[in-house]
């Protein structure tokens, strides 16, 4: 059977949708829309569709849907959290085959990742699209972006201020994405027949496709980091701790209503053995089943500290 041809985006103008839309586009097999609140300013390639659609109206969602094949789902953290219920119900009504939740992150099939509260919120989606029984969803997991996280300190590496706060003794490894990679799964999957031989589109039916870019550790993120700023390590002050006790900090922030504390239990776990982070090696991994490139380190390196310098 051929592929999904009509693809709905949400988010299409955003930091992981717009590496979704660009690889879809240049597949040259899908026709894309983007769906836009009627205030967005987001810009799209030409040769999207854009429809402006007010996401508080069921009927406005459900028309805007109509003829789709598939939607992906890409928003914001910040996002009110009934507004993906709410385009997962319009999709179900217009006949929409395949749902993308907003997934793109840890591995929420392992229970420690999902017990996380920034992924337990997640359970609920998939489980709205199969209590609907109109759609399929597939769940891409691709563990942290490695540009995002890098660039912004998440992985306890501070570029501006040549510092690094390593976890346990920062050799354990863990999986991290770029998010071009992601977009190319996503298109990659897309562009699979339907049903059929395998490897098709069904056989992700309601499952989680896992990804990687690399399975890396701290030291081995830093060492790129120098090789990519021209320094060395006495140019760097570095610094350990348990991945455990940031954990255990994170948690204590939860309690108090701080955010930020999902973001330290997520990233400390992700560097704990057996916590879900080394899926690569405990479950493997679709990349050679979508064609996906390896990438170089330190080209993926280059646009994290390019992020960092220029905030």
């Amino acid at each position: 059977m051929s592929s999904v041809k009509n693809v709905a985006i949400v988010g299409a103008s955003g930091q992981q949708g717009k590496h979704i839309t660009d690889a879809l586009l240049a597949t040259g097999k899908h026709a894309i829309t983007a769906l836009s609140r009627p205030e967005s300013t987001g810009e799209f390639p030409s040769d999207v569709t854009v429809k402006k659609v007010d996401y508080g109206s069921h009927s406005a969602l459900v028309e805007a849907l109509k003829g789709q094949d598939a939607l992906i789902i890409t928003l914001a953290i910040g996002t009110p959290p009934d507004q993906q219920t709410k385009l997962i119900e319009a999709a179900a009504e217009a006949g929409v085959s395949w749902v993308f939740p907003n997934e793109y992150g840890s591995d929420n099939a392992h229970p420690d990742i999902a017990a996380i509260p920034l992924n337990a919120v997640k359970t609920q989606y998939r489980q709205r699209v199969e209590e609907l029984g109109k759609s399929s969803w597939i769940g891409i997991v691709n563990n942290p972006w490695y540009e995002y996280s890098l660039g912004w300190g998440r992985f306890g590496i501070d570029i501006k201020n040549r510092t690094a706060s390593l976890y346990d003794d920062g050799q354990t490894k863990t999986v991290t994405t770029t998010m071009p990679q992601v977009g190319r799964a996503v298109a990659s999957l897309l562009s699979l027949p339907v049903s059929g031989s395998s490897p098709s589109l069904s056989d992700y039916k309601n499952k989680f496709v896992y990804i990687e870019s690399f399975f890396i550790s701290q030291h081995e993120m830093l060492a790129s980091v120098q090789r990519v700023t021209g320094t060395s390590p006495d140019d760097w002050n570095v610094s350990y701790r348990p991945a455990a006790e940031a954990v255990k900090e994170g948690n204590e922030k939860c309690q108090k209503g701080d955010f930020m504390g999902a973001v330290d239990i997520l990233y400390g776990t992700n560097f704990m053995p057996g916590k879900g982070g080394d899926y690569a090696v405990t479950k493997g991994t679709a990349n050679g089943i979508l064609g996906l490139p390896k990438e170089d380190l330190d080209d993926a390196t280059k646009v994290a500290v390019q992020q960092a310098e220029a905030r």
